[in-house]
């Protein structure tokens, strides 16, 4: 099992914890191989990933360093997928909608064990020719049996869940500018670093953690707004 994406969650938690001074490189990436046991090809890996998400950059010849705090402000909600669905010029393609095992990295996320059974759906949101959004989401497998007999290029999953007796009660999300990956960037049909947003979405069953999604969206196709009370 690839030990990249759990590197790669430790330094993010130690990164917004303060765990780094900024100013100061993080240790190199023979130290990180040394920490975690691993080959200095996984640690770059991690690095790589880091970095574009923007939570570090690179100086030639001085090492690798924390961008700073990310300053938090705001509030926005997200168009329901069901109203996304209702435009006749709107279709959603299934990329991939299977059951595996959850990497360290999604058992970290959603709370449970390296290896516990987790739906995977992968979707692409089109208007008319044109995509817009990549969706990859990760369930509890646990919370969802029979998930994927249903129509998920037409079914809201969230309703869905509800549909199914999980009650779904919170959900926390972050938004940030991201680089395209070359995954992502085909997909979307935009050169390779494109800039993009990149929406995190945890939603919750009680106190357990339910489903856990990230959306790329084009940010020269969209738009967030929201309205509320001051």
């Amino acid at each position: 099992m690839a030990k990249y994406p759990l590197i790669k969650t430790t330094l993010k938690d130690r990164l917004l914890g303060g765990h780094y001074a900024e100013g100061l490189p993080l240790p190199s990436e023979p130290q990180l191989a040394r920490e975690f046991e691993v080959s200095r090809m996984t640690a770059r890996r991690a690095i790589d990933e880091l970095e574009r998400e923007g939570y570090v950059y690179r100086v030639q010849g001085a090492g690798t360093f924390p961008t700073g705090k990310r300053f938090r402000q705001g509030m926005f909600r997200v168009r329901p997928f069901k109203e996304w669905a209702r435009h006749p010029d709107h279709r959603t393609t299934v990329l991939r909608a299977m059951q595996i095992e959850a990497t360290p990295e999604i058992a970290i996320v959603l709370q449970i064990q390296p290896g516990d059974p987790v739906v995977f759906v992968h979707r692409l949101r089109m208007a008319g020719d044109e995509a817009l959004v990549i969706e990859k989401r990760y369930i509890n497998a646990s919370l969802v049996p029979g998930l994927l007999d249903y129509n998920l290029g037409v079914e809201s999953i969230h309703e869905t869940m509800i549909s199914m007796g999980v009650p779904l009660q919170r959900v926390e999300q972050n938004l940030e500018a991201v680089n395209l990956r070359q995954e992502e960037a085909d997909l979307l049909r935009v050169p390779l670093g494109t800039a993009a947003f990149l929406l995190r979405r945890t939603t919750y069953s009680g106190p357990k953690r339910a489903s856990y999604v990230n959306y790329w969206v084009r940010g020269d196709r969209y738009a967030f707004q929201d309205s509320f009370e001051p």
